[in-house]
């Protein structure tokens, strides 16, 4: 509502005024109201009368502007609040006006209304066999008995769980003997069936639920609509009525039961004696007031019941003396008990007059003397006729009964009564078949072990003596706590998981009007929807009207609209009410342990918080003007800085924003700075040193720096003050002839023209001037090296490089190219004969060793010597090593 307040209220300023920031707040439109009505002017930095003006309109507008907003919040209605008021009982009451408030129909009626409200609220259905909530867009399976409704999914798989425990069960049901040796017979095995999780009523297994319908069954897998029940088609129910009056259910499709019929007709009585009348169908076996007075069977009183229906008057329960059926014995008993019998044997004599009846009490003849009839020996095998004194003796022969045991026969003659017990010795095996025993026939053989097998519930061991391994299903109950925390299970020892609790609790509001059954354990998670308003007195100051509910109150949420007395500003608190909140706080109790701290809720009333209301407050230092809570209005450093200027007329106080006494003047007051720092005046133009005087207005003395740099050439260290050097007098030329006329140090320069030689001018700084007249003396040759010839440095890098060979040049060259030819042929020849000698060498010492021929003798003949070719050898050679000598010396 707040917010919604604050929107409305900025869209009427904006329409409203105009050049205008809107107020976004309603806290701000407060404080700024009760500024106004306080009449306190707002602390505005300056004296212009401008400035009042503008915020005066602002402020008038803005308070109006906030009494139209608060006007259209009180008569401004939310949906929610008009969902909150719909009366679900009238909606209930106005479908059941039809009906009669009879004892009789508020059972049924009451049954559908919860049906209804259950499924009308979203999450309040729960499924038994899940525990979960039974959403409208989930299918859903109704029990046409109890009207409980289950997921379809857990109705199916809890139908097919409980037929496949019953086979299992009815699988191994068996006769087993008992601690006393008795033999215990099996179980009458029952037809297959499930039952339902909340009536236990009993379904067929072709009853298994396969597809949602709708509550009456006509359409299959409805579609949530928005607008419909939920799980329901839509359609007019169209049921049976219960008790059958051949009537139908004429509203829409519905859980639960059918509300009673409520259909008029003109009925009588069930006796018939009152003349018809109106009544509804449910009530037409209606009941006079006159008695019956009809004759009992007893012959002997009148029927003292009212109206009923002819011959169905109830026994007689009037009491008179009857006798018994043989009349010994007298008593009295109710008139309607006329036939019954003594204890007493009837002792009459037979026809024959010689035995007597041994039957009890009865009525009529006794009969013919059972000895009179044909009789056998007490074997059997012969038979006889005589009068009933005459005794009938045993026939002499072997009796051959089959004994007791099954196997073997009586070995005595004919005889009187049972016959003995087996005494036949064989080997007995005990029923678990661990030991073996000579023992008779008709005894039977256990031993005393006992079965450590577990039975069908996997927790509990037989312990049965001498167990033929069918240990009988477990005959304990499980006993373990169900889900709810009440109740215990009653269902035989079984495994996994525990159903859910099946039984029903009752949860009323807290004023009794209003009652809802839920199933067991969901008492804290259910909602009441009581219509009714909370009784209980509010514990704070305000009227706090609320529905009737469960738990405790709920918190107030009402703005206080008390003074803050806790700071005393005179401003209402508009905090949240606070005059009744819970408070957790841990407490060490006896109950407990020493060093276990419990938590303990409490209600107190709390003090006020902090005034949060808006108000104007400057800074200290005079720089800005802002709106701050009232519990925060006290004036402190904006953290900007102060930049008052300061007396030395070039730099302002850094200072973070202090108390000063007058705040508009931005001069240098008390409490301000002092400058501390040095000179800051451009120096000229390369100078780097710092002025050594304070701050101060300029000019600066010159700078008498001495500065020792090495001169251009780099050989001495010259001297000179850095105002001269750094002179702005003059133009750019003479600056710079100046300052190259002190660098340099007068001695010729030491750098090397392009060409290689020596610079011919003074120290100097850059690139060494006059180089293309360079005129020094160079040589150069000839390719060969022999020629050479001086020539000037200009001539040089005009071209002029390298001499010309001539003849001899080119006869030398052409000899020398000669002997290097023949040089390289000898090494050839040499290098073949190498070759060849290692080839026989190869030859020899691998291949096959051939038939020893004769030696031949070759007799070489010996060449003589061409001193004439070895002499021109010997010049050419002598030639190039006095050419290569030669060329060296010139270099050198």
């Amino acid at each position: 509502m707040e917010e919604m307040a604050s929107s409305m209220l900025s869209a009427e300023a904006g329409n409203n005024v105009h050049n205008i920031p809107a107020v976004t707040t309603q806290d701000d439109a407060l404080a700024s109201n009760a500024r106004l009505r306080a009449n306190k002017p707002f602390p505005i930095v300056g004296d212009k009368t401008n400035d009042k003006n503008t915020s005066r309109k602002f402020y008038e507008a803005h308070a109006k502007n906030l009494e139209a907003a608060k006007k259209l919040v009180e008569k401004y209605v939310s949906s929610s609040e008009e969902e909150d008021e719909l009366d679900e009982t009238k909606i209930l009451k106005a479908l059941y006006e039809n009906y009669s408030d009879r004892k009789e129909d508020e059972h049924l009626l009451a049954k559908t209304a919860s049906f209804l409200e259950n499924i009308l609220h979203s999450g309040s259905a729960t499924c038994l066999i899940c525990i979960a909530s039974v959403k409208r867009t989930d299918a859903i399976w109704s029990c046409k008995h109890c009207y409980c409704f289950f997921h379809l999914n857990c109705i199916r798989r809890w139908a097919n769980d409980s037929m496949a425990q019953r086979k299992v069960q009815e699988r191994n049901t068996q006769g087993y003997y008992n601690h006393l040796g008795e033999y215990v017979p099996p179980k009458k095995e029952r037809a297959l069936h499930w039952c339902c999780p909340q009536c236990r009523r009993e379904f067929q297994p072709n009853e298994k639920p396969a597809t949602y319908e709708c509550f009456c069954g006509r359409e299959t897998d409805p579609l949530p609509q928005p607008w419909l029940l939920p799980h329901s088609c839509g359609e007019i129910c169209s049921k049976l009525l219960q008790p059958n009056c051949s009537h139908k259910c004429n509203i829409l499709c519905h859980p639960g039961p059918c509300p009673p019929c409520a259909q008029y007709a003109i009925i009588s009585c069930k006796c018939g004696k009152s003349q018809p009348k109106s009544m509804r169908c449910l009530e037409k076996d209606w009941e006079c007031q006159e008695k019956c007075n009809l004759l009992l069977p007893c012959g002997r009183h009148k029927c003292r019941q009212l109206c009923h229906k002819p011959q169905q008057c109830p026994p007689c329960s009037q009491k008179s003396i009857q006798t018994c059926e043989c009349g010994a014995e007298s008593m009295r008993r109710q008139c309607c008990e006329r036939k019954w019998q003594c204890q007493q044997m009837c002792s009459k004599l037979y026809a024959c007059g010689i035995h007597i009846c041994k039957k009890v009490c009865h009525s009529g003849d006794c009969g013919e003397c059972p000895l009179s009839l044909p009789r056998s020996c007490p074997c059997g095998k012969t038979k006889k006729v005589g009068p009933c004194t005459e005794i009938i003796d045993t026939c002499g022969d072997t009796c051959q009964k089959i004994l007791a045991c099954g196997q073997h026969t009586c070995t005595q003659r004919c005889h009187k009564g049972s016959c003995n017990l087996c005494l036949v010795i064989t080997k007995k095996k005990c029923r678990c078949g661990l030991h073996e025993k000579e023992l008779p026939c008709s005894k039977e053989f256990t031993c005393e072990t006992k079965c450590k097998q577990s039975r069908d519930c996997g927790i509990h061991s037989c312990n049965r003596k001498c167990c033929d391994r069918n240990c009988p299903p477990c005959n304990k109950l499980c006993g373990q706590p169900l889900s709810c925390g009440k109740h215990k299970c009653q269902s035989v020892c079984h495994k996994g998981p525990c159903y859910p609790c099946g039984q029903q609790s009752q949860v009323n509001c807290r004023c009794g009007k209003t009652r809802k059954s839920v199933p067991c354990g969901r008492e804290r998670t259910v909602r009441i929807a009581c219509l009714e308003l909370c009784k209980i007195p509010s514990k704070c100051h305000h009227v706090n009207q609320h529905r009737c509910h469960k738990n405790e109150c709920p918190p107030c949420s009402q703005i206080c609209g008390l003074p803050n007395n806790i700071t005393g500003c005179g401003h209402i608190c508009k905090a949240k009410c606070h005059s009744y909140v819970k408070v957790s706080s841990k407490s060490n109790s006896d109950s407990v342990h020493i060093w276990e701290a419990t938590k303990r809720i409490e209600y107190k009333s709390l003090p006020h918080p902090r005034c949060e209301e808006k108000v104007l407050v400057a800074c200290i230092g005079g720089h800005e003007v802002e709106e701050r809570p009232c519990w925060n209005s006290k004036p402190n450093s904006c953290q900007r800085l102060c930049n008052r200027q300061l007396p030395c007329g070039n730099h302002k106080c850094t200072l973070i924003c202090h108390f000063v006494s007058h705040p508009d003047n931005m001069e240098a007051q008390q409490g301000c700075m002092s400058c501390e720092n040095g000179c800051n005046i451009p120096r000229p133009n390369g100078c780097i040193h710092n002025c050594p005087r304070p701050c101060h207005l300029p000019p600066c003395n010159p700078c008498n720096v001495v500065i020792k740099t090495k001169c251009h050439c780099g050989l001495m260290h010259i001297i000179y003050k850095c105002c001269d050097y750094y002179n702005n007098q003059g133009n750019d030329s003479d600056m710079s002839e100046r300052q190259e006329r002190l660098k340099s140090c007068g001695n010729r320069c030491l750098k090397n023209y392009s060409c290689g030689h020596r610079c011919a001018a003074q120290c100097h700084a850059g690139p060494c001037p006059e180089a293309n007249n360079c005129r020094k003396r160079l040589r150069i040759y000839c390719e060969c090296k022999r020629l050479k010839q001086e020539i000037s440095c200009d001539k040089h890098r005009s071209g002029l490089t390298k001499l010309m060979c001539d003849d001899n040049c080119r006869e030398i060259i052409k000899k020398s190219e000669m002997s290097r030819q023949m040089a390289e042929e000898s090494l050839r020849k040499q290098e073949e004969e190498r070759n060849r000698l290692e080839v026989e060498q190869f030859e020899k010492r691998f291949n096959k060793r051939k038939h020893k021929e004769r030696k031949s003798v070759e007799l070489k003949e010996k060449r003589e010597i061409n001193w004439k070719l070895l002499f021109m050898y010997a010049g050419i050679f002598s030639a190039i090593l006095l050419a290569v000598g030669l060329a060296f010396y010139e270099d050198h």
